[in-house]
């Protein structure tokens, strides 16, 4: 295994004033102000020099999601092995490079056409994080070992077997667990873990989906900074697509908030931590110890 954490996302926004009001002011990220020729504007949750880049289009999707490498030979040992397995791994120019605040990347696509971007050497930002909403901090480190990444994100991947050989034989994550939720039949979704203590930073739905990606995560220190952003969701006016609950395999106490354009936000509390060196995959038949009633616009109405 040799992928370190899950770095930052690129997300396309057709109202990106809207998704910066909801990152700030209703999950309590911090603008991190940075200059942009493009117009993309940008998310901190921690020292790096942004989490998510919101960049301005015609639709709500996730563009590419951002994969962390320890040290620049894992990087290159990884790319190497993608374009001997048959893979298009186009290298990033310096310009696109220092956009994204990294000594380097790649991009590649994995079987399912998710955009990746492959990276080594992440600048970090030394201001003191600064949140809008009072949230001290959120979770993407432990106990100085180094880099929990920002937290998760699930990518739709129809070529389902395809994807997972794809991220455990050649990106370097390793399989936590398999859920086949109850009540869904056929549906199934692999949790995967990097090389980090977090029970998953990557998880694949063996379907389609409209917006790239099924759900993304952040994660706070308490469960009072969890209650305190479903108050500020509330008083938004911010659907919830799924109210307080706890999931079964990775621990995680949280609600699910839908942001401008549709992108679903999981905002979680108490997230279970792993030995990535130890685990033994589980397979899992129930979704939730209790709570996460969804309500899908158009469908729950």
């Amino acid at each position: 295994m040799s992928v370190a954490a899950s770095g930052y996302l690129r997300i396309e926004a057709s109202n990106v004033d809207a998704w910066m009001d909801f990152g700030t002011d209703v999950l309590g990220l911090m603008d991190a102000r940075r200059e942009d020729a493009q117009g993309a504007r940008f998310l901190r949750l921690d020292e790096h020099p942004f989490r998510f880049m919101i960049e301005p289009g015609d639709g709500d999707r996730l563009i590419a999601a951002g994969m962390e490498y320890p040290t620049a030979a894992a990087w290159q040992a990884t790319c190497d092995a993608l374009a001997a397995a048959g893979h298009e791994v186009t290298p990033g120019s310096a310009e696109q490079a220092k956009r994204r605040c990294v000594t380097a990347f790649a991009s590649v696509k994995d079987p399912s056409g998710n955009q990746l971007e492959l990276y080594h050497g992440r600048e970090l930002d030394y201001v003191p994080f600064n949140s809008a909403a009072g949230v001290p901090a959120f979770v993407s480190s432990y106990q100085q070992i180094g880099d929990l990444g920002f937290g998760h994100f699930v990518l739709p991947a129809p070529e389902t077997e395809a994807t997972i050989a794809f991220y455990t034989d050649l990106i370097g994550t390793g399989i936590t667990d398999t859920l086949y939720p109850p009540g869904m039949e056929g549906v199934q979704i692999t949790f995967m873990h990097a090389n980090n203590p977090r029970q998953h930073s990557l998880a694949l739905f063996n379907g389609p989906h409209p917006a790239g990606v099924v759900h993304i995560m952040v994660e706070v220190e308490t469960m009072d900074e969890l209650g305190r952003c479903m108050d500020r969701a509330k008083a938004a006016g911010s659907h919830f697509l799924a109210t307080l609950g706890r999931h079964v395999n990775d621990n995680m106490c949280s609600v699910y908030l839908l942001a401008p354009g549709g992108i679903a936000v999981e905002y979680g509390y108490d997230g279970l931590l792993i030995d990535p060196e130890t685990h033994v995959a589980t397979v899992s038949t129930e979704g939730d110890l209790w709570g996460h009633e969804y309500s899908f616009p158009g469908v729950n109405e």
